[in-house]
């Protein structure tokens, strides 16, 4: 039986719809590092959980970073401290974006991206 979650609507949608979803949500912001909220953790997806895993050191797995909701102030106050944007996403319907004048997302998506990609064929 598939999983399922709760929209805030109480709709219930399947895992793959939700997918869907975040992939929409996320081809209409760029340069903002996405973090949706699922019960008591928050999930980060894509080139996104690349920037939290360099960042904090969490564990990616099939292409997303989760962690409780507990350390969130602590994951915003890094990314906070090098000036990268971005949005908590409570429901689809209750977005919150924070925006820095200089927003250096690209500038470490990029250079963490290169850095990795010297270790891994050195």
């Amino acid at each position: 039986m598939k999983s399922r979650r709760e929209n805030g609507n109480g709709k219930k949608w399947s895992n793959k719809i939700r997918k869907k979803n975040i992939l929409k949500l996320r081809i209409n912001i760029k340069d903002f590092i996405v973090l949706i909220k699922s019960g008591s953790f928050w999930n980060v997806f894509y080139s996104d959980a690349f920037l939290i895993h360099i960042i904090m050191g969490y564990s990616v797995k099939n292409n997303r970073v989760g962690f409780p909701s507990k350390v969130l102030s602590k994951v915003l106050n890094k990314v906070s401290a090098l000036n990268i944007n971005y949005i908590l996403v409570y429901e689809l319907d209750n977005i919150v974006k924070y925006e820095y004048l200089s927003n250096l997302y690209t500038f470490y998506l990029y250079n963490y991206r290169k850095d990795i990609e010297l270790k891994r064929y050195s």
